[in-house]
């Protein structure tokens, strides 16, 4: 008897019903024992068909520390001049904001 794969062995138990033929003369038919028919057959019905993996090994990268920065809103004093659009943040103290300006008026 020739060796058979699986694929052959699934492709000759999915032909037999429909070849109008029991199992024996079907056997016959095609050269093969009946007691490895039934065997194989109960063997390719009762396991699943495996058409790949399943399941992906997955891997776990490693952890990175992230440091994140709030940034906020901050409200900002623009001053407009012929040097150039000058901003400040609201919290620079006044007596700085004057002194900025004195000098402005210098140019």
């Amino acid at each position: 008897m020739a060796k058979r794969s699986h694929a052959d062995w699934t492709n000759l138990i999915q032909q037999q019903p429909g070849s109008g033929l029991t199992i024996t003369d079907y056997c016959r038919q095609h050269k093969l024992s009946t007691s490895t028919f039934y065997a194989r057959k109960t063997n390719i019905t009762t396991t699943p068909q495996k058409k790949g993996t399943p399941f992906v090994k997955a891997v776990v990268p490693a952890t990175t520390p992230v440091i994140t920065q709030a940034v906020t809103s901050q409200q900002t004093i623009c001053l407009q001049h012929q040097t150039g659009l000058w901003t400040f943040p609201s919290s620079l103290p006044p007596s700085y904001l004057l002194e900025f300006i004195k000098g402005l008026q210098a140019c």
